[in-house]
């Protein structure tokens, strides 16, 4: 579980990092002609909702990773617990 964690937060930024260089887009309406400019609005709506999305993904590997980790230190601790109460009811003390 802890090399899932440490993999997931090495990992994480990489969206975030991209969706940098995908938006806000450098395009302009002019970009798109005289013809096409009023497509431009959803050109950009669409480019901004995926660097939104890139983000969004990245936040959520962190989150994950931090799920992982803190189920990694529950289940230690569990079974650590588990194996001294095992060792106290053998004797074993």
């Amino acid at each position: 579980m802890t090399r899932a964690q440490i993999r997931l937060a090495d990992v994480a930024d990489d969206p975030a990092n991209e969706a940098k260089k995908v938006a806000p887009t450098e395009i302009v309406a002019v970009d798109f002609g005289r013809v096409h400019q009023e497509s431009f609005g959803k050109y950009k709506a669409g480019i901004d909702e995926i660097g939104a999305g890139m983000t969004g993904l990245s936040n959520a590997l962190l989150n994950l990773g931090s799920g992982i980790g803190s189920a990694g230190s529950k289940y230690t601790a569990q079974e650590a617990n588990a194996g001294a109460q095992a060792n106290q009811a053998g004797g074993n003390r």
